[in-house]
């Protein structure tokens, strides 16, 4: 009798909601299967005397091999443990409903990203009015311009960018993705309301710093959401859908912003449009939260004991992947590729001072390199950099890839090296499409292979935080580089020649093409190890 009593948990027992709601689904998957054999071995002998029985009595037009028989009827039994063995889904509530909260997360997470890179182009949509007292802004800052505070505030937004990645990777960790982006979503949606209604360029500043602050966050939320509510074989297509969605969030973004200025001419309007379709991924990823199939998300537990012990296994999960040559690799890697994709700020000008192009062509050569990047993601992001086990997994395909499409952004910008010291003097239609093929060439090694990285050895405890150190660096040298720019773009201003113009640009694109080789080769580097060691255990 006692043997047949159910256990029953003590009071004093610890045990989790998530490992009794694992305990219950297990046993109730083990009882079914238990009371299915009886049937799957009946098939197996009902076959088996049916071959027997058809050769006998020569109901087969040719006698039937006793083993193809065997097999045919072991096949059906395969098939029907597979369809028992589904039963293991019932906790996600099915496959049907399993697959509909899987593209429930995927959807608000796209929206998400969506939503806040558009907002990002806020400030530089209006970046020239704000500049001019004609945006009705106080300027109270003695001894500084306008240019100056402008200047200054962008520089600040950048290291508010960097001290979020610094901070904020071990507590999005501990408090899960989804609450980490509702946070990241409300922060967002109050400073942008507030900067539509700020009466001076100071206070427009300091909601602007917490801007970047809360957005700094948004990448590590979405990675570590992805790594607790969809399975593995999703994860770089998830990735790659992020990507789709920051670029095309960028691209529509400046071309309604470009038309809402046009139409209303008061820059206050966009801040307000901005900060009301944070609303749309704040009620997704509340209903997700509410809703989702991932157990942590179900059973999160929010006592402080339990955070404090989170915080101190993702830095201990950070302090252990930091041994190994491969997080070093990736760190450089995605520093390096980091200052090269953030070179779109510059295309615009770019393009106006070394091809001659007009301000308002000139504007689309950045929505083609953003196109470049959404369009390389879309199609390579499942065939250069696909999911362990998946259809291109065969030797070192990944770090092959990754090579090739690097190979192919130092070749682009040697082209433009060149055109640049007027040896190989380039159209403005074939300058755009280096452009293009650049973009192409960055988005997948740009995404892909860190977060990755960052999805399977930081695991549950520290995927975010993984994610967020990559980033450190980049953001840290992305203020230096965008100052050198700066000054470049200033002196090429100064000239009326079209050849000293292209001369004063040829060291920027003399950095990037070492730094796109360098890219190349940690990164090769980087995946080739990875694959090493899958292919060892």
């Amino acid at each position: 009798d006692r043997a047949l009593r159910p256990a029953v948990p003590s009071q004093n027992s610890t045990a989790s909601p998530a490992s009794c709601f694992r305990s219950t689904t297990t046993l109730r998957l083990r009882r079914q299967r238990n009371e299915m054999r009886p049937v799957a071995s009946l098939r197996v002998v009902a076959a088996c005397s049916l071959v027997c029985f058809g050769n006998v009595h020569g109901f087969a037009p040719t006698p039937i091999p006793f083993r193809r028989g065997v097999a045919f009827a072991g096949d059906r039994v395969d098939r029907f443990i597979h369809q028992q063995s589904s039963l293991a889904n019932d906790w996600r509530g099915g496959d049907a409903t399993g697959e509909e909260n899987d593209r429930m997360v995927s959807l608000s997470l796209v929206v998400t990203y969506l939503t806040v890179m558009g907002a990002k182009c806020a400030l530089p949509s209006v970046l020239a009015i704000l500049s001019s007292p004609e945006s009705g802004l106080a300027h109270t800052s003695e001894g500084m311009s306008r240019q100056d505070v402008i200047s200054r505030l962008l520089a600040v937004s950048t290291l508010s960018i960097t001290m979020g990645k610094m901070l904020l990777g071990p507590v999005i960790d501990a408090m899960g993705g989804a609450a980490s982006l509702q946070i990241a979503l409300m922060t967002l949606c109050a400073c942008l309301l507030g900067i539509s209604s700020a009466k001076s360029l100071t206070v427009l500043a300091l909601y602007f710093v917490v801007i970047d602050f809360a957005f700094s966050s948004c990448w590590a939320a979405c990675v570590k959401t992805i790594r607790d509510a969809l399975p593995e074989d999703r994860w770089s297509k998830e990735i790659g859908n992020l990507a789709m969605a920051a670029r095309c969030g960028n691209t529509v973004a400046f071309a309604f912003f470009a038309w809402l200025l046009q139409k209303s001419g008061d820059w206050r309007l966009i801040f307000q449009v901005s900060s009301a379709v944070q609303l749309i991924p704040l009620c997704l990823v509340t209903y997700v939260k509410r809703g989702t199939v991932a157990e942590e998300e179900i059973y999160e537990s929010s006592s402080e004991p339990v955070r404090a012990s989170s915080l101190k296994q993702a830095l201990n999960v950070l302090r252990r992947e930091a041994a190994t040559p491969e997080y070093w690799l990736h760190l450089g890697s995605r520093s390096i590729l980091m200052i090269l994709v953030s070179f779109l700020l510059f295309i615009p000008s770019f393009m106006v001072q070394c091809y001659d192009m007009t301000a308002a062509s000139s504007a689309k050569v950045g929505s083609i390199f953003a196109l470049g990047c959404f369009l390389s993601v879309s199609l390579l992001s499942e065939r250069s950099y696909p999911p362990h086990g998946g259809q291109y997994t065969n030797g070192h395909h990944k770090s092959f890839s990754m090579l090739g499409l690097l190979a192919l952004s130092t070749l682009t910008l040697a082209c433009q090296m060149l055109h640049l010291q007027d040896v190989m003097p380039l159209s403005p239609t074939i300058g755009s499409a280096l452009i293009f093929i650049w973009g192409f060439s960055l988005a997948v090694p740009f995404y892909l292979p860190s977060s990755m990285f960052a999805l399977k050895q930081g695991g549950k405890e520290a995927s975010a935080t993984i994610s967020d150190s990559f980033d450190i660096v980049g953001f840290g040298l992305l203020v230096f580089f965008n100052g050198r720019v700066a000054r470049v773009l200033s002196k090429a201003g100064s000239f009326t020649s079209m050849s000293r113009r292209r001369y004063t640009w040829l060291p920027v694109f003399k950095l990037m093409t070492g730094m796109s080789i360098a890219a190349a080769v940690t990164l090769f580097g980087a995946v080739w190890l990875e694959e090493t060691r899958t292919e060892s255990s």
